[in-house]
């Protein structure tokens, strides 16, 4: 069980998306370090992921009256706001809707509601990285692109939520809402859909040994444990904040933050790593590597015949951004997290890959187990 938290309570607490990866083990991280937390889970999903002790909430929070009445209901004093659609699966109407609409939604609802103190909103790294150049060591200083420079609509819609959230900051005064934005490096734990499990299904599909380019380029990758610790320090900090005056330093309303694991692993390292986590480790001699530009034509292949054959209505199987994202250097600046918020990674890239591959392990022999 993880420590008990120190500061002022966070309850009543709203989590949005609190079904989905990273908001279930926000919810769970509050329900082990404040067992006595008033929890809310607001997501479109409330069958999956769920906790005892915990009320959920069905609303889809596009729908702006069914999530004002459940917010007026909640009367949270913290809300985190985590509910995002899959940023690989290219919706632009979806991304619309969610992040700036659902987002607009929510803040809207809990200035209606009046009794929120803290709101953290989980955005995306992405919003300064036109996700085709290197990015290296970036910190929060860098402008937020906007298209042309960002073509990608769901990092778009991402820096317009950001840019509303940091609106709602102290807006009526000291005593109102405060307000601060989190962008994580890529995350991956248990219950990942996105990054580990995809990398996971490509392993076990015995493709655990490709290697597209010369593998020398760095990431950041952040395991959700350390995530959640970060959104947990930074709903503190507003808390304690809340009702005075801005400080002339060590500010974190109206704030931006990088999260990472404050360690930089090679992309195919770290993919090949997951394989082992499963326990599919990949010798080295078994690397097979690809060259980049014969992917790349492959991916575009796939797009083109993918609309051609489905008029757009369908997502291709590879995509040149995704092949151009497992190629380039990712690399995050977190200093400001670690001197403002007193953030520091609990665990490293590989005790979180330990966890997780466990935990992917576990998964698989139950769904054998269903079948059989």
């Amino acid at each position: 069980m993880a420590q008990e938290s120190k500061g002022e309570p966070l309850g009543p607490v709203l989590i949005t998306g609190g079904c989905g990866f990273i908001g279930f083990h926000m919810t769970k991280h509050i329900l082990d370090t404040e067992p006595n937390s008033n929890i809310h889970v607001v997501d479109i999903n409330t069958t999956r992921n769920t906790l005892p002790g915990v009320e959920y909430h069905n609303v889809d929070i596009t729908d702006a009256s069914r999530l004002h009445s459940a917010v007026l209901q909640i009367k949270p004093k913290t809300v985190f706001h985590i509910a995002c659609p899959d940023s690989m699966v290219v919706i632009p109407s979806r991304f619309q809707s969610v992040n700036v609409d659902g987002t607009r939604n929510l803040l809207s609802a809990c200035k209606a509601a009046g009794t929120v103190h803290a709101f953290v909103n989980t955005s995306t790294s992405s919003v300064i990285h036109d996700n085709v150049s290197d990015l290296v060591d970036a910190g929060e200083d860098l402008p937020v692109l906007q298209y042309p420079q960002q073509k990608r609509v769901y990092t778009l819609t991402k820096a317009v939520a950001e840019a509303d959230v940091l609106s709602a900051n102290r807006v009526g005064g000291d005593a109102s809402m405060l307000t601060a934005n989190l962008r994580p490096a890529t995350v991956f734990g248990e219950r990942d859909t996105i990054c580990m499990g995809k990398i996971v299904a490509t392993c076990r599909s015995g493709r655990g040994g490709m290697q597209i380019g010369p593998g020398r380029n760095e990431y950041d990758f952040l395991y959700v444990g350390n995530l959640v610790d970060a959104e947990l320090l930074t709903a503190k900090a507003l808390l304690a904040a809340y009702g005075k005056p801005p400080p002339p330093d060590m500010r974190v309303d109206g704030e931006s933050f990088n999260v990472t694991n404050d360690e930089r692993i090679l992309f195919w390292d770290f993919q090949r790593a997951v394989s082992a986590s499963i326990g599919l480790p990949v010798p080295k001699d078994k690397i097979k590597v690809v060259p980049a530009w014969l992917i790349l034509f492959v991916a575009f292949l796939s797009e083109w015949t993918t609309w051609l054959r489905t008029f757009g209505a369908k997502q291709p199987p590879i995509t040149r951004e995704a092949v151009r994202l497992t190629t380039i250097t990712r690399t995050l600046n977190g200093d400001k997290a670690k001197r403002v918020l007193g953030y520091k990674p609990k665990y490293t890239i590989h005790e979180g890959l330990d966890r997780a591959g466990k935990w992917f392990v576990e998964e698989k022999k139950g769904k054998n187990n269903k079948m059989a």
